[in-house]
Parts: C-alpha cells; sequence; structure tokens
C-alpha cells in the first residue's frame, strides 16, 4: 500500500509541477501540490502500519532486515517531497 501512495505523491507533485507553468492552471496545480503532501502522509502512515503489524506478529528478523536500512530513504523522499511542494505553493501565490 505505502508503494500505491508513494507513487500517487510523485505522481500529483510532477503533475503540480506542470500545471503551474500554464496561466489558466494555477488552482489544478495548487490541488496537485495538496494531494501530493496527502500522499505523502498517507505513504509515511502505510509503512507505520506494515512495521505495526510485524511487531504484533512478532516478525523480529523482518524488523531487524527493513528498519535500519529504510530510514534514510524514507526521510530523503519525504524531505524531498515537502520542499518540492512547499516551493510550488509558494509560486503558485
Amino acid at each position: 500500500m505505502w508503494i500505491i501512495f508513494g507513487s500517487l505523491s510523485i505522481i500529483c507533485t510532477l503533475m503540480s509541477c506542470l500545471s503551474i507553468f500554464k496561466s489558466q492552471e494555477k488552482l489544478r496545480a495548487y490541488w496537485f501540490s495538496i494531494l501530493g503532501l496527502v500522499f505523502t502522509v498517507l505513504t509515511l502512515l502505510a509503512g507505520y502500519q506494515l512495521v505495526s503489524n510485524w511487531v504484533k506478529h512478532e516478525d523480529w528478523s523482518a524488523l531487524l532486515d527493513v528498519v535500519p536500512f529504510m530510514f534514510l530513504p524514507l526521510g530523503i523522499y519525504v524531505v524531498v517531497m515537502l520542499l518540492s511542494n512547499a516551493l510550488l505553493v509558494r509560486f503558485i501565490n
């Protein structure tokens, strides 16, 4: 599920970038930017749910394999998405 949300957040951010250059589509760019942020948050929540399910089922090997190595890529993803959407909203107004 987190892969779907992550893909949707990237697509919405790209659509916002494409819409910002057209003067008639400023409102559409704004909504795509908001959707990009929403899907970024949903990606984080879906990842947290995945880890929570592993803890409930006491799958410690999955936690040891995935959690330490996913922090950096997930952190970079969140920072890039937040900054790009914040800059897009700034340019829209």
